[in-house]
């Protein structure tokens, strides 16, 4: 073979990858709720007496912000002008709406059990949870992979239960389903009894934001990709 033909070769293997359909990014996000600073606190200062006794757990911060889930799932990485453009406005629906923190959800009668503060499923919020999914629909994608979150620092892979949360958020954590909370962590119960009678108040607050985030694992939210104004 001359070199003639070895560039012919090379060229036409070049034309045909570029002609290739590349593949198409797909993300997990979450459209949430961002809090004002009273309820972001008490929720930060909830995990932080959680992880004091029950380290393997999900961590508050300013990288993993306690929220209010409207909706969870997959989306090509491509539309999220879309999705930004379909979410602008929405915000003002719900800012003058007082939010009820009412309690801190648990199992009670388990050894250890999952504990979120409980927020009242007002009309209010119950329209926005429902509209955010109509305006989204067009763009949510059934299939996500390990790699659609933000990756684990210690290179552990995603969960498994965000993997199977994730694509059945709409279809079995929403509407009549859905439950309103701001995830605390897991731990055993006699702390939960002791958090609730001594550390939780309840509050009500208004919503600061509307905020589109890049999932890690648990549902965490990790990465701003876009907020209200």
């Amino acid at each position: 073979m001359n070199k003639y033909s070895l560039i012919i070769i090379c060229l036409v293997i070049t034309l045909i990858s570029s002609c290739a359909p590349k593949q198409e990014k797909t993300i997990a996000i979450g459209v949430m709720l961002t809090l004002p600073e009273d309820i972001y606190d008490q929720s930060v200062q909830l995990n932080q007496a959680i992880l004091e006794k029950h380290s393997d757990n999900i961590t508050l911060d300013d990288h993993h912000i306690p929220h209010i889930t409207l909706l969870q799932c997959y989306i090509k990485e491509s539309d999220l002008s879309k999705i930004e453009q379909a979410l602008t406005g929405l915000y003002k629906t719900i800012e003058n709406d007082i939010l009820w923190a009412d309690e801190l959800q648990y199992a009670k009668d388990k050894n250890e059990s999952f504990a979120s503060i409980g927020i009242k499923r007002s009309r209010a919020l119950m329209a926005l949870h429902e509209q955010t999914i109509t305006l989204l629909e067009p763009y949510i994608t059934p299939d996500g992979s390990q790699e659609s979150y933000i990756q684990n620092s210690d290179g552990t892979p995603i969960d498994d239960f965000t993997l199977a949360y994730v694509p059945k958020f709409v279809s079995d954590h929403s509407y009549e389903h859905y439950n309103p909370h701001i995830s605390l962590g897991v731990a055993k119960v006699p702390l939960l009894d002791s958090l609730a009678q001594h550390n939780f108040k309840a509050t009500k607050f208004q919503a600061a934001a509307i905020g589109v985030y890049q999932l890690g694992a648990f549902g965490t939210a990790q990465k701003r990709i876009w907020e209200s104004e």
